[in-house]
C-alpha cells in the first residue's frame, strides 16, 4: 500500500484488508500482512469482519428468493425449474409476484 494512508476512508482501507483475508488468490504472505494491519487499525475494524457476516442471512436470503421469482417470470426456463421455484417460495411465505421497479 502506499505511503498516503491518512488521506484514505479507514473503514475502506480495513475492507480491502479484510478481502485480501477471504481471497484464495491471495498468498499467505499477503494475508498475514493483512491480519497485522487490522490488528494495527483495532479491535473495531478486526471485528467488523465477524459483524458483517452474522448479519447477512436476511440479505442473501432475500437474493436466493429474488432468484426464484426472477425464474417464475424468465420465458427461457422449463416448467420443472419453475415448480421447483414455486415449490421454494410458497415454503418461504414468498410472494411470487416480482417488487414493483423504483423510477430514477
Amino acid at each position: 500500500m502506499s505511503g498516503n494512508d491518512s488521506q484514505k476512508n479507514p473503514e475502506r482501507v480495513a475492507a480491502g484488508l479484510r478481502g485480501t483475508l477471504h481471497n484464495d488468490n491471495a498468498s499467505d504472505e499477503a494475508k498475514d500482512r493483512a491480519t497485522e494491519r487490522l490488528r494495527e487499525m483495532g479491535d473495531d475494524f478486526e471485528n467488523k469482519t465477524n459483524r458483517a457476516s452474522a448479519g447477512t442471512g436476511d440479505a442473501h436470503q432475500n437474493q436466493v428468493l429474488g432468484g426464484y421469482k426472477a425464474t417464475l417470470h424468465n420465458d427461457k426456463v422449463g416448467e420443472a425449474a419453475k415448480a421447483h421455484a414455486r415449490e421454494v417460495l410458497d415454503n418461504a411465505n414468498a410472494s411470487e409476484e416480482p417488487l414493483p421497479q423504483s423510477k430514477n
